[in-house]
């Protein structure tokens, strides 16, 4: 019956000529009249009929307002003439589709027809949220999402998004933080289908955000592969104000309102380890440093989406940054002896000491080291200072802040716990994390080798030139070690010519504390070349230093 009365109120429908302009309007009483007319029905009837077609129409914006005002439909154009008649139509006549009868199935479709879908459903929710010119328009779909706030030296993990080579507007962002929206198997607890999914595409669901911790875990998961406790626990850090987009990957496109809760994630120590790997493995995987992630791109145009977050800032990027900034590492070194101004220094040499203590009043460390322990403790502590390995013993594998993982070396497992025991007391402190990864747990900055390791070299040429400054180097020989051999390390420094000599001098022969020149000198060094970032990484304790009432120089000095 529906069919029949569109298909009768069609012939009176008003008309716009399709050149020169011309057409005219039809009152609403004229139309309800010929439904009545053709029709043996109630006036009620008639008149919600037609209720409903102006409705649609109207919405389509292919009637003119200013007659509707005035109770007459009047077409705005001809194309719009074409629209309503097509429309009509296809509600008129059974056999008649917008599209076939599968256009809208999502399961197992190729990425051409999620497009077209997603190109209707683009442009028919553009169109509705631009007519309103405000935030008045209505949200149709609803996104409840978790994000986590992994941080690493300075820099935020971003995921890539799955639909990035899919969608139109790839200036979203192609990158997310890691984490993602919330789906019903996130929700714990029995609940009728239609009561959870009601509540699902429902707003500011107080059940939907309860279960957002759940969704950052299976996220986490899927994205990252890892997992809680395990690897993780997480904080709440900022749930974003209800944020509003015509958005959606692939073909679920609307105006959609997001509630997003963004977390803090703190790595275990394996979890450390494992995402370093990951992240190696996975190019999906992307560190943006935090001027990148607040300017939202970094050099090489990778595009952060970074909005929804921005906007809960106000658009202010410095307060955002300022907050980013703030927020602790996802995973700290933790180092268990971590003293100021203090010098641990080891010998190349089983027969030679270690010495430790506060700087200037080191002191022999009570241990009697074997050769094979020495060069287990020099390759755990040649690692955590930054030293690349030339070679290295099979079945070791290195990771940052100096742990090396040794699952599948029983004998240096076994070196290493008795090398532990040794030191048991002292400031040399090797943690053991399952008998699979071991480090040296101090600071590498108070880590020094001996000095019999290093020479600095200077070219004659250079020393009887008039030049105000002249090149020198510092070598660090390869070191043996049990874990491996260590690459040679040179590092270029500039001094002045004066300087050069003075230091030629001091190698010479040593001065007395309380001479002036050796004074001078040592004043020089420290306030220069000691403090260059160069010289702090080769693991010298120093080129000059006081010991037994002198000033002398402490390596080998090689004039070429």
């Amino acid at each position: 019956m529906s069919a029949q009365l569109i298909q009768s109120l069609i012939p009176h429908l008003p008309r716009y000529a399709e050149e020169e302009g011309d057409f005219y309007g039809v009152p609403r009483e004229v139309l309800i009249n010929a439904l009545c007319h053709q029709h043996p029905l109630d006036r009620a009837i008639a008149e919600n009929t037609v209720g409903l077609m102006e409705t649609l129409l109207d919405t389509l914006a292919v009637l003119n307002t200013i007659y509707l005002q005035k109770g007459e439909w009047c077409f705005v154009s001809f194309p719009a003439q074409l629209l309503a008649m097509s429309v009509l139509t296809a509600l008129s006549d059974n056999e008649s589709r917008f599209f076939a009868d599968n256009f809208w199935n999502t399961q197992g479709i190729a990425d051409a027809k999620k497009n077209e879908q997603r190109e209707v459903l683009s442009v028919v929710e553009n169109r509705r949220v631009e007519h309103h010119a405000s935030a008045n328009a209505k949200v149709i779909r609803y996104i409840y999402a978790a994000w986590g706030v992994i941080k690493l030296d300075g820099a935020l993990l971003f995921y890539q998004r799955e639909d990035t080579q899919k969608r139109f507007d790839k200036k979203a962002g192609d990158y997310g933080l890691i984490g993602g929206r919330l789906n019903q198997r996130d929700v714990p607890g029995d609940m009728e289908m239609p009561v959870l999914l009601a509540e699902l595409q429902s707003a500011n669901s107080a059940l939907m955000k309860q279960a957002l911790p759940d969704t950052l875990k299976r996220e986490l998961h899927e994205e990252a592969g890892l997992i809680f406790e395990q690897h993780y626990q997480f904080k709440p850090w900022r749930s974003l104000k209800p944020y509003r987009q015509v958005q959606g990957s692939a073909p679920n496109h609307a105006l959609t309102e997001y509630y997003l809760d963004i977390f803090q994630v703190v790595l275990t120590l394996e979890g450390y380890l494992f995402l370093q790997q990951q992240v190696q493995r996975d190019e999906r995987l992307v560190w943006f440093a935090l001027d990148d992630t607040v300017k939202g791109e970094t050099a090489d145009g990778k595009i952060a989406y970074i909005k929804a977050l921005l906007d809960d800032f106000g658009g202010d990027r410095l307060a955002l940054k300022t907050e980013l900034q703030a927020l602790p590492d996802s995973f700290a070194a933790g180092y268990l002896f971590d003293p100021q101004k203090y010098g641990l220094t080891l010998p190349i040499d089983s027969k030679k000491p270690l010495l430790a203590g506060v700087l200037g009043k080191e002191k022999p460390l009570d241990v009697a080291l074997t050769s094979r322990q020495l060069a287990v403790l020099l390759g755990l502590a040649a690692h955590a200072r930054g030293f690349n390995f030339a070679s290295v013993e099979q079945n070791i594998v290195f990771h940052p802040y100096g742990w090396i993982d040794v699952k599948n070396n029983p004998l240096l497992q076994g070196e290493l716990k008795q090398l532990a025991e040794c030191l048991k007391g002292t400031d040399l402190i090797i943690e053991n994390s399952r008998d699979v990864l071991f480090r040296l747990s101090v600071n590498p900055a108070v880590l020094y080798f001996d000095e019999a390791l290093f020479s600095y070299s200077v070219h004659k040429s250079d020393l009887d030139s008039t030049k105000i400054k002249i090149p020198v180097s510092i070598e660090r020989k390869a070191l043996a070690t049990a874990l491996g051999m260590t690459s040679v390390k040179t590092e270029a420094f500039k001094l002045t010519l004066e300087f050069a000599h003075k230091l030629q001098q001091l190698s010479g022969r040593p001065f007395s504390s309380d001479n002036e020149d050796g004074v001078k000198i040592e004043d020089t060094y420290k306030k220069g070349l000691h403090k260059e970032p160069g010289f702090l990484a080769l693991g010298l304790r120093g080129l000059i230093r006081r010991e037994a009432g002198m000033i002398r120089f402490c390596c080998r000095l090689d004039v070429l």
